[in-house]
């Protein structure tokens, strides 16, 4: 299962399903992207490296950004942007997802519905 950056965020901030359904996966990843959206969120060097140190002990697959996961977003976006919002970073999430087949866990289904083929887990907290 590929995570988007809002469910490492809930799971940050103590959100107790969020770190539950983190622990309870199997095979974990993030996009390279959701690394890159997720550090500005870190205070300092002290919380970056935490955030380092969890993707390493839980073994998080990092999947980086390939021609084809490129080209695919662009159309993604090209295809989306004017009608559903869709940016740049989502596009990316959702075309890494896809190149590796996998289910793509976010709490903002709205920005990735509309994507023929991406198969979304809908994370719902129960403690908002």
């Amino acid at each position: 299962m590929i995570f988007d950056t809002n469910i490492l965020i809930y799971a940050d901030r103590g959100v107790a399903s969020a770190k539950e359904l983190i622990m309870s996966t199997q095979h974990r990843s993030i996009s390279a992207v959701t690394y890159m959206e997720y550090v500005p969120f870190c205070r300092n060097k002290k919380e970056l490296a935490t955030f380092e140190k969890m993707l390493q002990v839980l073994q998080f697959t990092i999947h980086e950004i390939d021609h084809g996961i490129s080209y695919h977003a662009r159309q993604l976006v090209r295809q989306f942007a004017l009608s559903h919002s869709m940016e740049m970073g989502d596009a990316l999430i959702a075309a890494t997802a896809m190149a590796h087949n996998e289910l793509l866990c976010t709490g903002n289904i709205k920005h990735f519905s509309q994507i023929t083929g991406l198969l979304l887990d809908h994370y719902q907290s129960n403690e908002n």
